[in-house]
């Protein structure tokens, strides 16, 4: 029995034709283009979408890819994909893709430098759209000129370039004003009545750690407190580090008022210590934090944090890859809060 001919799948002329559209425009409602969903008008999308549907119509990752030289996705690259900062910051992003109709890849560091550099190495044959790089800058300047020749290949082969975070990488970034929140928190919580604190920070080379070790200082400075005789201890910006980052503190955090947490992880890892060393928080020893994580905060309505606008970063970094790729901006600084007891101050 001679075998049947496969039946060929449906083409973009033919579902342009049946739609009553352009080759051109059928193709950026379903391909996407620039402006992902809000591609033309909503008749003409849902016009366009039902003759695709009508046909069995479905678009071709590979061939656009071919075509365009580019895929239609956005590479991201994060520290700790299990941090719950680096969850709300990815969801961010891939929300604000979505919209535009672009996948993001996600690729975690870890904070090894090696790993960083052979991720990077390995996105120049993945064609993507844009490089996101939201992992911990440092003040190592040869970690930091090799991860500038890396993303200087890629945006050479056409990727656009963004970084979450202030960094010395000479490309745009996206970022809050570490020092300046850090100052505004340690204000906040002397004003509340402390006056006895240590600090948890994370490791002493990497950037944002020190601004905002840098910014709560110079906050207590400001209210009279001796700086000289407040520990800053330096573990990893996550719940272990914090953990042992209490525990190196011993018995001096039974004379303390406040332990302040540089991220809202290293405070989750101190309230664990604290716990096992039967400290109630916040009524003997106040824990604050940083980044104001949803979930944390939603399971302690007193906790004393920052909020930093994590899933905001998301949109505003795909934005400036996506909506305009031939901006000159080089920096965008979104607004970060301080939140005191569960509430935000009114100054």
């Amino acid at each position: 029995m001679p075998k049947r001919a496969a039946a060929k799948p449906p083409t973009l002329t033919e579902v342009a034709r049946l739609a009553g559209v352009s080759v051109p425009t059928a193709s950026r409602v379903l391909n996407g283009g620039v402006r992902g969903e809000t591609s033309g008008t909503t008749e003409l999308r849902d016009r366009v979408r039902a003759a695709a549907r009508s046909l069995g119509y479905a678009p071709n990752p590979a061939a656009q890819t071919i075509k365009g030289g580019r895929s239609k996705t956005v590479a991201l690259l994060v520290g700790d994909i299990e941090d719950q900062g680096s969850a709300t910051m990815i969801a961010g992003v891939m929300h604000a893709a979505e919209k535009r109709g672009v996948s993001v890849a996600v690729r975690a560091t870890y904070d090894d430098a090696r790993r960083e550099r052979a991720i990077l190495e390995a996105l120049r044959g993945e064609r993507h759209r844009g490089i996101i790089v939201a992992t911990s800058r440092t003040v190592d300047s040869v970690r930091e000129k090799a991860i500038t020749n890396h993303l200087e290949v890629l945006a050479d082969q056409g990727a656009r370039v963004v970084v979450i975070g202030n960094s010395a990488l000479g490309f745009p970034q996206v970022t809050i004003d570490n020092v300046a929140a850090a100052t505004a928190l340690a204000e906040a919580l002397v004003d509340t009545g402390a006056q006895r604190f240590a600090v948890l920070a994370g490791p002493d080379d990497q950037v944002t750690s020190r601004d905002r070790v840098a910014g709560f200082l110079a906050g207590l400075g400001n209210r009279g407190i001796n700086t000289r005789n407040v520990p800053v201890i330096h573990r990893a910006f996550s719940r272990d580090g914090g953990y042992a980052g209490f525990d190196a503190l011993g018995e001096e955090v039974r004379h303390l008022d406040v332990v302040a947490a540089m991220s809202d992880a290293m405070a989750v890892g101190a309230m664990v210590r604290a716990r096992e060393l039967s400290i109630s928080v916040p009524e003997e020893l106040e824990i604050s934090g940083f980044d104001h994580v949803p979930m944390i905060s939603d399971l302690l309505p007193r906790f004393s944090t920052v909020e930093v606008p994590l899933e905001a970063f998301g949109e505003a970094a795909i934005s400036l890859i996506l909506d305009s790729p031939e901006s000159k901006v080089d920096a965008v600084t979104l607004k970060a809060q301080t939140v005191v007891h569960g509430q935000r101050p009114t100054r």
